[in-house]
């Protein structure tokens, strides 16, 4: 490997670090020190979207070229993140009502299909902002929206999400779909001021 360059600067790597999860290792050690995260990585100008794993990780540094990393301070990448998520919330309630309005015209088939989506994206949305959470040191529970706390929010959300599997399971399509318009579409609405909170903690 000719170098490898941080930001644009030169990051010497101690003799040992032979492969380029060694390598990485060393980067994200000193970026985490100084609150940062590793987002971009480049081989001989290729971008390299998935540059950790087994396979990656074992590759000979010598081998790579010129090394990119680019890193961004940890509060910024949170910020973006959470801003991200809340942008698409609105979209999310839609299709919880798009859903509602297939299983309401009989259409149940297309109507599962839907559900099956939304319900793969609500558990993205859970994974999400516990991750977050984590990585900005909060609380769920002791961070306040409005008249309840974080915590509140997400757990309303999951008793709507047992009253949908409920219904699903009774063969109730009138009850399922009243559930995911007037219950599922506010309660994702409502998750976006546990975004817009967490977003003004991560800008503290």
């Amino acid at each position: 490997m000719s170098e490898l360059l941080v930001n644009g600067q030169p990051f010497p790597l101690e003799s040992g670090r032979k492969t380029w999860g060694d390598a990485l290792a060393a980067v994200e050690s000193r970026a985490v020190a100084e609150g940062r995260v590793v987002t971009e990585v480049r081989f001989a100008g290729v971008d390299q979207p998935s540059f950790r794993g087994p396979a990656i990780d074992l590759l000979e540094v010598s081998g790579l070229g010129r090394v990119e990393v680019e890193t961004v301070p940890r509060q910024r990448l949170l910020r973006t993140t959470l801003g991200a998520a809340g942008l698409s919330l609105p979209e999310i309630a839609g299709a919880a009502c798009h859903a509602a309005a297939m299983f309401r015209r009989g259409d149940t088939a297309g109507g599962h299909r839907q559900l099956g989506a939304l319900l793969a994206t609500v558990r993205t949305l859970v994974d999400l902002t516990l991750v977050t959470a984590t990585a900005a040191g909060t609380d769920l529970a002791e961070l306040s929206c409005g008249t309840d706390s974080a915590a509140g929010i997400l757990s309303a959300a999951g008793v709507v999400l047992d009253t949908l599997a409920q219904h699903q399971r009774a063969g109730d399509w009138v009850a399922l779909a009243d559930e995911l318009e007037y219950e599922l579409a506010p309660a994702l609405l409502k998750w976006g001021i546990v975004f817009d909170v967490m977003q003004e903690q991560c800008a503290v």
